[in-house]
């Protein structure tokens, strides 16, 4: 029988991640022989003859591994795990089960095919947008006082959700996605959503003389070509003592340290190894990252997030191991805050 891979193009250009995750269902999915991107208003008709059977990606950041339980951080921790939840997010059918009608577009075939049960689901997983999540570790380290807060690279409005529990909260967001920037300003927690690079919002914002007596960068950094200049550029909008926080991925923890240590580092949709990851960090790498832009360094905590799977032995492993930070092992990610000389 002849298979079909497809992904639903949405009008993005592909980039790194989806490229490898693309990569990764042809690697699943060795026999399908043909291989090809669909748009909504394609001809269903024309399309699906192109094989008997088909495997649907809607998503292009989805991968195709059985969904991944809480404490899953990476790929091969991912394609280890068995007894997580599985979310589906690709399907598969057989035209012959439901022909689609003449004229009909790829659009309303599906919208014909979801309700008609006349397909499976394929075990697959996919991250979702992390940045609607509200930010109760970054909440719990600004002040509840009237003040302004730049929320840098603030995703989808995740930090935005919290303002109802800190009216005194005035924010002002930026972000460079413009989907990501438009549910942001749906959120309602915002002030002001800009678009744009954060070194040019910053230099707009330095030219116009705003001032805020918080900046925060959480889960940003990692993302930017320069995060010491992006840094540097906000003491320009920061009011004299005013605090910056940020949130950084820790590039020792456990998954990513064994998954080294076994010759494997796969870019994923989100998370540790997120594929939009330019700069990786350390927490001597973070302080002296900020030391470097210029600001004064308070603190820098762990926050653990969920322990991996089958810690235990590594951990064993690497107590024998004279100097090894166990800390680090355990962290998650690591959480600076710094003041405005």
């Amino acid at each position: 029988m002849k298979r079909g891979l497809a992904f639903l193009w949405d009008g993005r250009p592909q980039d790194y991640g989806t490229r490898l995750a693309r990569l990764r269902w042809r690697r699943a999915l060795g026999d399908a022989v043909v291989i090809t991107d669909w748009s909504p208003g394609d001809s269903a008709a024309a399309v699906l003859r192109e094989a008997e059977s088909w495997i649907l990606v809607p998503d292009p950041e989805t991968l195709p591994h059985p969904g991944p339980g809480a404490a899953v951080h990476t790929l091969r921790e991912l394609e280890n795990d068995r007894n997580g939840p599985s979310d589906a997010f690709a399907i598969a059918f057989r035209p012959a089960d439901l022909v689609p009608d003449e004229g009909e577009t790829i659009k309303t075939y599906f919208e014909r095919l979801l309700p008609s049960k006349v397909f499976q689901t394929v075990p697959s997983f996919s991250v979702g947008d992390a940045s609607t999540d509200e930010r109760p570790e970054v909440v719990e380290r600004l002040p509840e006082a009237e003040i302004r807060i730049l929320d840098l690279g603030c995703g989808s409005g995740g930090l935005g959700l919290s303002r109802a529990s800190r009216p005194g909260w005035r924010l002002t967001g930026v972000e460079k996605d413009p989907g990501r920037a438009s549910r942001a300003r749906e959120s309602g927690g915002y002030e002001r959503i800009l678009e744009g690079d954060i070194s040019a919002v910053l230099q707009a914002l330095a030219a116009e003389d705003a001032r805020f007596d918080a900046l925060v960068f959480a889960d940003v950094l990692e993302h930017l070509e320069d995060p010491v200049a992006a840094m540097s550029e906000a003491r320009a909008v920061a009011e004299r003592g005013a605090m910056l926080l940020a949130v950084v991925p820790n590039a020792g923890h456990l998954s990513v340290v064994r998954d080294l240590l076994l010759g494997r580092h796969d870019p994923v949709p989100a998370g540790l190894c997120d594929s939009g990851h330019l700069r990786w960090f350390t927490k001597s790498l973070l302080d002296e990252a900020i030391e470097e832009a210029g600001w004064s360094l308070e603190t820098i905590e762990a926050i653990p997030g969920a322990p991996p799977p089958d810690a235990e032995p590594f951990l064993a492993l690497a107590r024998s191991w004279p100097g090894a930070d166990l800390e680090s092992l355990r962290t998650y990610q690591w959480i600076a805050t710094a003041l405005k000389p």
